[in-house]
This record gives structure tokens, C-alpha cells and sequence, in this order.
């Protein structure tokens, strides 16, 4: 729980200095859950595990071919070779095999980790500003690139449309807001022009028309104060 804004936002490492996803602001080192660190262990325990499951691989069926070649010469006409190259080929293709798919999981939880931890970053910021996002403003402090956090977002919102929206601002921008966190408590935003839908990208004309009345609807009650004071 970060002191100074409430929220159980996930920390963000820069150097030594720890900060917090949702207002920026320092935090103890572990704190809380890391975007940086989380997943890593598994990535790089994967990564080892399936270097030692190439190796375990070429190197025992390398060893296995060369010892059954080496006692087929010296036992001619004989099934030396095979009884001795096959148990060593069949034990470093069983450990080697078994190593490639052990660490293949390990780098998949450790993505899934990573991914989890930059999720709920997003929604603590969300939470935190109580307005739509953009890309450069979630790729700022999750330390992303905005081409990688766009496709992070745009992949939520396909995963769930219920909860992450996409709609195109009032100069062109990508918005994606937040169901129940950027619209709440009362909170206006400006009204945006398209409403898009993440797996097509087409804009949603509906949303075009809701924005039309709604600026006619504002202007109207603008104006109806101004009649009123030519009245008196």
C-alpha cells in the first residue's frame, strides 16, 4: 500500500530508487510488488533450463554416436555399438527433452508474471488520475516504449471490453479508458469524437451521434441563460 496515495499499486525500479506506478512518488525498495522484477526469476530460470536442454541434447546423442561408432570397431559383426550408443542416446534425449519443456514454462509463467504485474499498474494509475490514458503516458511509467504499451493496452482491451475502452480524443489521440475508474464520481472528461472498437479498429458511428447531440445539448443550455438576461 503506497503512503501517499492509498493505492496497492505494483513499484516501478529505476537504479536503486523505487517508485510507485500509480503517483509517482519514491517508495521503499520492496514495498510492494515490482513491474521490473516481476517474472524475471522464471524468465531467467527458463532461459538456463533450456541452454542445459540443448546441451543435455546435442552433447549426450553427440556422446551416444560416438561411443557405439567406437565399440562397433573394436566389436565387429557384434551389437556392442547399439548396447552401448542406445541407453546413453535414450537418457540424454529423455533429460533433454524434459529440460526444454521445463524451462519453456518457466519463461511463460515469468511472462505471464510481468504481464500480470504491468496490468494492475495500469489500473492503479487509471485509478490514480481518474481519466482516460494514452499509450506514452502508460509507456512513461512502466518504462515501455509507447509502440509496446499501445500494443499492451490495445490486447487488454480486446480481453476485456468490458472493463478497457479505446476511443479516438478530440486532436486524433488514442484514449483507453476504464470502466467504473476514469468515468466515476462525477468526473467530465471531454466528450470524445469516435468510439473504436479494438478488433477492428472501425469507429462506431453511434458514438458520432451521441457526441453531436451532446455538444448541441451544451450549447443550448449555454445559450438559455443569455435569452433570459435579453428578456429582463
Amino acid at each position: 500500500m503506497c503512503p501517499h496515495c492509498g493505492k496497492n499499486a505494483p513499484v516501478i525500479h529505476r537504479g536503486l530508487a523505487a517508485y510507485c506506478t500509480a503517483c509517482g512518488r519514491e517508495r521503499l525498495p520492496f514495498a510492494g510488488k515490482s513491474v521490473s522484477l516481476a517474472g524475471k526469476p522464471s524468465r531467467v530460470g527458463g532461459a538456463v533450463a533450456g541452454a542445459l536442454g540443448w546441451l543435455v541434447l546435442i552433447g549426450g546423442i553427440g556422446l551416444a554416436l560416438l561411443l557405439g561408432l567406437v565399440a562397433a570397431a573394436l566389436f565387429p559383426g557384434s551389437i556392442a555399438g547399439l548396447a552401448i550408443g542406445l541407453p546413453i542416446g535414450f537418457v540424454a534425449l529423455t533429460l533433454g527433452v524434459l529440460l526444454l519443456i521445463s524451462g519453456r514454462k518457466l519463461s511463460r509463467s515469468g511472462v505471464k508474471a510481468s504481464r500480470d504485474a504491468q496490468i494492475q499498474a495500469i489500473f492503479s494509475l487509471a485509478s490514480h488520475r481518474r481519466r482516460p490514458l494514452t499509450a506514452q503516458e502508460v509507456g512513461v511509467v512502466l518504462d515501455l516504449p509507447s509502440s509496446e504499451a499501445d500494443t499492451l493496452l490495445t490486447e487488454l482491451a480486446k480481453e476485456r471490453p468490458d472493463d478497457v475502452g479505446v476511443e479516438l480524443g478530440e486532436h486524433g489521440e488514442l484514449l483507453y479508458t476504464f470502466s467504473g475508474i476514469t468515468g466515476a464520481a462525477g468526473v467530465r472528461f471531454p466528450q470524445p469524437s469516435l468510439r473504436i472498437d479494438p478488433g477492428h479498429g472501425a469507429a462506431d458511428p453511434a458514438a458520432r451521434v451521441f457526441a453531436e447531440e451532446f455538444d448541441e445539448e451544451e450549447a443550448g443550455a449555454s445559450r438559455a441563460p443569455r435569452r433570459r438576461e435579453r428578456l429582463r
